[in-house]
């Protein structure tokens, strides 16, 4: 069997259902050339490298399938160019079968919970070390451009002497 990726790019403006309608149609299209899907996810919005229909932005979206029928490939390739919603595709074959996406779901209410308990017990500890690493290095900071103020200083006047001697020669 043949492997086949197909990103096609959509209307950015187009909200979550007009999206999801738009991949279902784009799904059963594709079953009609009796193709297997594997995959099929949107990537995301993306700033396109020119202009396409006067949109500087795109929602990408890749199918991945497993090949049906040459004949009827040729037909959804130009449905998909006849399709209104479609702003451009492509579609590449692939050496080996793709793997099945799954989106990685966090669980965030109960893991920040474990992990803030620990935290809260040892930050006045950390907290004094911070402060001391800081008022060090605020400490050499000030000594630092108290120097480069009073070698400024220094180069300053011995400019405006020359000048100044420079100044009374030409008189």
């Amino acid at each position: 069997m043949r492997y086949y990726e197909t990103l096609y790019i959509v209307n950015p403006n187009l909200e979550n259902e007009a999206l999801d309608t738009t991949m279902g149609e784009i799904g059963t299209e594709l079953e009609k050339t009796k193709s297997k899907l594997i995959n099929h996810r949107v990537w995301g919005k993306k700033r396109l490298a020119y202009p396409i229909q006067n949109q500087k932005y795109g929602s990408y979206i890749l199918l991945q399938f497993e090949g049906g029928e040459q004949d009827i490939m040729n037909e959804f390739n130009t449905w998909m160019k006849l399709n209104n919603t479609v702003l451009r595709h492509m579609t590449v074959t692939l050496d080996e079968k793709p793997d099945v996406y799954v989106e990685d779901v966090k669980e965030e209410s109960a893991s920040e919970e474990t992990t803030e308990t620990p935290a809260t017990e040892e930050a006045p500890a950390e907290a004094e070390a911070l402060e001391e690493t800081e008022s060090e290095s605020l400490e050499e900071a000030t000594a630092e451009t108290d120097e480069n103020e009073s070698n400024d200083e220094s180069e300053d006047s011995e400019e405006s002497s020359e000048k100044e001697t420079e100044k009374k020669e030409a008189e």
